[in-house]
């Protein structure tokens, strides 16, 4: 069966369902993160990725943000557009089936993230790091402590606890760019083209351990295309007008992509 991995969807349903129609019948799918929020049908998309069958959806910022409003530990903010899953009579259905997908995965080859691999793990270190989100989330103690794992905690060695779950999910889920020492920028959101030079892309990153290891991603939707061996994005920007990509994860992976409306302003994104 093939696989195909699909970008941030951001809640654009009838750009997925468009994308999906020219894909294989018999497929498993790999969603990388941000499914839901800030486009105009973030319920519809939950709902039909949950139905699926052979598809499995990684956790991204968004998602972990929406589960942090549930839990009463974020506040909602003006571009987000969640309050119809809120006021699903499903949503305790939905919170659970969030709770239990993955942060990271490796299939065909490929590790997929949502945003980025830290430039000291390999990944085996970075499925071990995932995991620990992940044990997190499942356990009894998310909904009292999720809004602790926000904020901007640097990874190193030897963090223990929130603090390193923190780290953990600011790799994960938030990093583009690396400053010259190595740590993670929480600001530049552009494209290499149009930022200073002394912030480094994660992957070009010197000396990062995955160099060799063929890495999908989604998250930076101004990024555009890279010529860094085994680095392949995904966020297309679907919601800024752009296009819905998806990749089959094969030895010659192929691009399928669904050209999209202008379903918000690219003024900021998160």
């Amino acid at each position: 069966m093939k696989t195909f991995a699909i970008g941030d969807v951001h809640g654009c349903f009838d750009t997925l369902n468009l994308l999906l129609e020219k894909l294989p019948v018999q497929r498993r799918l790999i969603f990388i993160g941000d499914i839901i929020n800030r486009g105009p049908k973030s319920l519809e998309t939950i709902r039909a990725v949950m139905r699926m069958k052979n598809a499995e959806c990684l956790l991204g910022n968004h998602e972990l943000h929406f589960l942090a409003v549930c839990a009463g530990q974020r506040k909602l903010s003006p571009s987000d557009t969640l309050d119809p899953i809120l006021q699903a009579p499903d949503l305790d259905e939905i919170i659970d089936w969030l709770r239990h997908r993955p942060m990271a995965l490796y299939d065909k080859g490929f590790l997929c993230v949502h945003a980025a691999v830290h430039h000291s793990w390999s990944v085996k270190d970075c499925l071990k790091q995932a995991s620990r989100v992940e044990e997190f989330l499942r356990s009894d103690k998310w909904e009292a402590e999720i809004g602790q794992i926000f904020g901007k905690q640097q990874w190193e060695k030897g963090l223990k606890g929130l603090d390193r779950l923190r780290a953990i999910v600011n790799v994960l889920t938030r990093t583009r760019y690396l400053n010259e020492d190595g740590t993670m920028d929480f600001s530049q959101k552009l494209s290499p083209g149009d930022t200073p030079s002394q912030f480094i892309p994660w992957f070009n990153y010197p000396g990062r351990k995955t160099e060799k290891d063929p890495i999908v991603f989604g998250h930076w939707s101004t990024l555009g295309e890279t010529d860094c061996p085994n680095i392949y994005p995904l966020d297309t920007g679907c919601l800024w007008g752009g296009s819905l990509s998806a990749m089959k994860l094969s030895k010659h992976p192929i691009y399928i992509r669904e050209k999209a409306p202008l379903y918000r302003s690219p003024k900021s994104e998160v």
